[in-house]
Order: C-alpha cells, then structure tokens, then sequence
C-alpha cells in the first residue's frame, strides 16, 4: 500500500459575504477533490491541542502523526533542522522575517514576497555585522529566515508578525529574559535597509523561538519508510526530524507560483521506494493572511487542476493507495491570521468505503472526527478498512 498526505496548508476558511455566504472551499471548482469526497470518507481533525496557537509547526506535527504536546520544542529549530544548521543544548533559534513597516503599523509580513535573491543579500549583510557578537543569521526562502544566538538562557514571549497584520506593532515585540538583545539587534538592523536598499523590506522581526526537538523516527512509529516534497524549511524540518526523505523540487517557492505539477511528479517518483509521502502545499495559506479571496480560490483551484490530477493518475501503477487531503488549520482571508478550529478532511482510495459526502467542504457530515489531531496517522496508516 502507498500513503499520500495531500497537505493544503490554511485551505479551510469562513463563509464569506462577498461569496454569498460561500467559503473558499465551496466556491472554488475543485472537481477532483469533489470526486475523492464523493467515493471516500470525509471528517474532521482537531490538529491545535487545547492550550496551543494553531500555528503552522503545531498542526503539521500533528497532521504528520507527532504529538505537539510531546515533541513540539518550538518552530525555528525544525526549520534550522531542515538547513542542516546545528543546534546545541542551550542553543536557541529565532525566525528572522523581512518585513515591511509603515510607520508604527505592521504592512507587511513577507516585506510584500520579497524576491528570493534580494532577500539572501539582505541576509549575508545581517550576518557580516552581527555574527560577531553571537547572532548567526541564515537565508531560508524569500522572506522566511533564521537567527541562531549560541549558549543563551533566554526565556520569551514573541509574536508572529502575520498575525499582527494592519496592527501596530510595539506592543507586540519580543518580551522576558533576553529581549532587550533582540530588540537591540532589531532597531540597529533598520539602517541595512536604508534607502529601499532590499526592495520594500524595512526591518526584521524575531518570532517562532526555541531549541532543539528530540522526536522519533516516523519509521519507528509507523513502521514505514517516507518522504517530504515541501518548499518551506518548516515542513522539510519536520521531516528531517523524523528520519523522512527530503526531496527537493525545482520552482517550489512556497507561493501562489509554485511548481504544482512538479510537487506531484516528485512525490510520485519518491514512492517507488518509499511506502509514505507527505505532500505540503503553502499557496491558501499565503492567500488567506493576504486578505486575497481571488488568490485563495486560485491557490485551491491550482491544486485541484495542476496538482491533483497528476497524482491520482501516477498512484494507479502501484496499485493499492489511500490518500488524505487535508488543511493544518484554516487561515481565513477576513482574519488573516490561523484560527484553531477542526480542519475538514477527506480520505479517498483502497479500503475506504464511500460516505454520504457529494463535495469537499467545512460543512460535510462526518463520518470520522479526530480528538486528538496526530492519531490521524495511525487512522489513515492502519485502519484496514475505513467506513466499513
């Protein structure tokens, strides 16, 4: 049997005016996800434990089959994981968003998706001024960036700039032990970008801390060799954590421009060795905090036409297959920000036996609902027979 998780990061959303009273979801034409709803099973996943922001980390650990509330030690560190930068014990990771301010209020979170090349020499100039007093700066993709600070006993409270969005942002900067060195490095770090030097990227903000995770192997828990096809370093951090296989596409950019049909011809050829793929597609999450319907309706529909076809058509030649769509959390374009609700989500293939569901959407009758978000693996891997 060969497993795809189809990971369609914020995808679910909130009925919307403007779509007269339609979600996303239901008013985007998504005939393949509408046809595995229709001959498989859909429900819901709770993937934020009670007590936890639904972010990002949070809801792909679960979603990948990690309890957070085990093994969550922070976002930073899984996306230095997927870098390859080393992590000691006291050492801590910071995310390094290039932002855009516009006075006191946060513009812009992605310094408007900063072009990536721009963004690496926004970097290594950060890095030549302060690495030597112990902050290590490394590039990531775009605007989605690293600070590592070595040996430090730090214990703070930050704020993810996209959640802040329209706001004013001092009342949001880093707090507790350690952030009077944050928030020197932040102020001294606005001159690099002087003169519109980096595009409309005017300042950095320090979010996502933590320290090195301790998980298992996914192998160990579930007994099967996998592989991640993702652009951003959080999802390929996860799964380097997990022993999984990272598998790197051309064009992935993590946006609304990513390579969809490359995502699923990569995914295809890691399954003729591996027996799992965990497929991560950022597009409606990047829509959703733009405040953008017509992006957001774009990003599923690409997905659903560029995406999906190529996948379901490859799984035939290995014969028996079961794969999942799913959200991490929804990002709702008139919040802008993650929200901790049940994610709906949809299994289709060998073993699964057809609900009464006709299309993909928040509002399907579920056949299934997951309490605890990560047990969605064990679900999806070892049930022999799902609605049976």
């Amino acid at each position: 049997m060969k497993f795809v998780v189809l990971l369609t990061d914020g995808m679910s959303d909130h009925k919307i005016d403007e779509l007269g009273g339609k979600t996303i979801m239901q008013a985007a034409s998504k005939p393949n996800m509408d046809m595995m709803a229709k001959e498989g099973v859909g429900g819901f996943i709770k993937s934020t434990p009670d007590g936890y922001y639904p972010g990002s980390d949070i809801c792909n650990l679960s979603l990948m089959g990690y309890d957070p509330t085990v093994y969550y030690s922070g976002r930073s560190p899984l996306e230095a994981g997927s870098q390859g930068i080393e992590l000691g014990k006291n050492d801590m990771a910071f995310r390094c968003n290039l932002v855009t301010l516009d006075g006191k209020v946060m513009d812009d979170f992605s310094a408007h998706h900063i072009d990536g090349d721009v963004a690496k020499a926004c970097v290594a100039e950060l890095d030549s001024i302060f690495r030597s007093e112990g902050a290590e700066f490394y590039s990531g993709v775009g605007y989605r960036n690293l600070m590592v600070m070595r040996n430090v006993d730090f214990e703070l409270q930050t704020t993810p700039p996209h959640d802040i969005m329209g706001q004013e942002w001092e009342q949001y900067l880093p707090k507790g032990k350690g952030a009077d060195k944050l928030l020197s490095i932040m102020e001294r770090a606005k001159k690099v970008f002087e003169g519109g030097k980096y595009s409309r990227a005017n300042s950095i903000w320090f979010w996502g801390e933590g320290r090195k995770p301790a998980m298992p192997a996914f192998k160990e828990l579930y007994g099967l060799d996998g592989a991640v096809v993702a652009a951003v370093d959080l999802i390929r951090g996860i799964g380097r954590f997990g022993g999984l296989e990272i598998i790197n596409v051309p064009g992935a950019t993590g946006f609304i421009d990513t390579n969809f049909e490359g995502k699923a011809e990569y995914a295809l050829k890691s399954l003729e060795k591996n027996d799992y793929v965990f497929v991560h597609v950022e597009a409606p999450d990047e829509a959703g905090h733009m405040g953008s319907i017509s992006e957001k309706i774009k990003a599923v529909e690409n997905i659903d036409s560029r995406l999906l076809p190529i996948l379901l058509d490859g799984l035939k030649k290995f014969g028996d297959f079961r794969i999942l769509v799913s959200p991490d959390h929804p990002t709702p374009v008139k919040r802008r920000t993650h929200v901790a609700e049940p994610v709906p989500a949809i299994i289709y293939g060998t073993g699964v036996k057809a609900d009464e569901n006709t299309t993909y959407d928040e509002f399907m009758k579920p056949t299934f609902f997951i309490e605890n978000g990560y047990q969605i693996a064990e679900f999806f891997l070892k049930s022999p027979v799902i609605n049976g």
